[in-house]
């Protein structure tokens, strides 16, 4: 076997940090979250993710869409490391003390409860703590993982071990609220404390305004797209908790809960492939276009296994893990699962539009998607509350990943791919080509 070089070696690892990092917050969070889930009941745990979405609104502006424009810089002009992550952190500390200030005046106005007042207050607070994930930006730019998988996995264990503790003593819905913060100051210490393991110091950073303003500039399209792709994925428990009752939050969100806990591995497989499919499209156009409906055939076979059985188990599965108070989750469950088809295409997608250099489209497209997310949610909660929802979600999911694709010429070819992918478990004479593939790499 050849010998690996060493930028692939530290691709790999890198890949498989961040792979055994995501497996982890899966597994705990499912085991975890059920255990909360069960203990604080569908009206406590609707307060608490309806703080949790509604905080999540504002997080685009927290961000201000630094975070790819910060590692290319890095990549790109290393002698300026520490101004440039400087400059970023300074930004981010500004954006987020205006988010924080937007969280506590609207929440005073979309809500009468003071539980939910002060816990999103609580959590918007968390957000300052994000801003050490400029650390993180380092890390990224020198292909490091590893570290960071550790603060994060270590972070994510004390947190976890904390629910339990708190549901052992029984302690109120506030202190929930108390541990989304203490998560984020946990992690920002960690990341700290990693910078300066790899004999890195914060205190070398310097602000430039100069600098800042490049910063800004380029961000600004992807800040727009962060607070579209925002409102598209949190919007509807925020509107369910405005337009429906309480509880009503509490059966969707833990519906959504279990409908995106495997969210991460369309990611892991396409950043996995895409290498090798970018190269095949320097041999030929014909081998690059067939491997990515091969990506496509797969991203909608696995989601399909999984939303299809899904489906008829819901309610069983609802019911055994969660308790009584959960009774509509189910029902949510089984229709919020058919997001994950266009989900995971979404994703798939998403590569092909990097490798064409189509990314502006992926701002019309969730644009488009928010807007319909909102449209369907507003006619449909009155009526049908946390189904209503679940609708709305997959309807805007569909349009924003596969119907978007109609409106735009150079995306027609990938439409139809998308739509060959949806359709495969009636693409029989491909299924035996695949299964004959399959069969040959275990033989050998």
């Amino acid at each position: 076997m050849a010998k690996l070089s060493p930028g692939l070696h530290k691709v790999i690892s890198n890949v498989g940090w961040l792979s055994a990092e995501r497996f982890l917050n899966m597994l705990l969070t499912f085991l975890v979250g059920v255990y909360v889930v069960r203990y604080l009941g569908a009206e406590d745990f609707g307060k608490l993710s309806y703080s949790m979405s509604f905080v999540a609104l504002f997080t685009a502006i927290a961000k201000l869409g630094l975070d790819n424009i910060v590692i290319r810089n890095v990549v790109q002009e290393n002698q300026k490391t520490n101004q440039i992550l400087g400059t970023a952190f300074v930004l981010k500390l500004i954006s987020t003390l205006i988010a924080i200030s937007l969280v506590v005046t609207a929440i005073w106005t979309a809500s009468d409860d003071a539980q939910i007042r002060w816990m999103s207050v609580i959590i918007s607070f968390s957000l300052l703590f994000d801003s050490f994930d400029t650390i993180y930006f380092w890390f990224q730019s020198q292909v490091m993982s590893r570290p960071i998988a550790i603060v994060r996995s270590v972070q994510l264990l004390i947190s976890s071990s904390a629910k339990l503790l708190f549901v052992t003593l029984n302690l109120s819905l506030m202190a929930f609220a108390w541990i989304i913060l203490a998560a984020s100051v946990i992690r920002a210490i960690g990341m700290v404390g990693a910078y300066f393991k790899h004999k890195q110091s914060i205190l070398k950073w310097k602000f430039c305004n100069q600098t800042a303003k490049r910063l800004l500039k380029d961000s600004l399209p992807l800040l727009l797209s962060g607070v579209m792709i925002t409102i598209y994925m949190k919007v509807d428990q925020v509107m369910l908790g405005s337009m429906a009752d309480i509880r009503e939050v509490g059966n969707y969100a833990a519906a959504a809960k279990f409908s995106s806990v495997l969210y991460f591995v369309p990611t892991i497989i396409c950043s996995s492939v895409f290498p090798a499919i970018i190269r095949s499209k320097k041999r030929s156009e014909q081998e690059y276009y067939a491997k990515f409906q091969q990506l496509y055939d797969l991203m909608a076979g696995i989601s399909l296994a999984i939303a299809v059985p899904m489906t008829f188990s819901s309610g069983y599965l609802m019911n055994a893990l969660l308790g009584e108070g959960y009774e509509k989750a189910g029902a949510i469950l089984s229709l919020h699962i058919w997001a994950a088809p266009f989900v995971f295409l979404g994703v798939a997608r998403s590569k092909w539009l990097v490798a064409e250099n189509l990314t502006h489209f992926s701002f019309v497209a969730t644009s488009l998607g928010a807007i319909t997310n909102i449209l369907f949610n507003f006619f449909l909660i009155p009526s049908f509350g946390g189904i209503g929802a679940a609708l709305a979600t997959v309807v805007s999911y569909g349009i924003a990943t596969h119907l978007a694709c109609i409106f735009y010429p150079p995306i027609f070819k990938t439409g139809w791919m998308l739509t060959k992918a949806l359709l495969i478990p009636f693409r029989f004479r491909q299924n035996l080509i695949y299964l004959s593939s399959i069969k040959k790499v275990f033989n050998n």
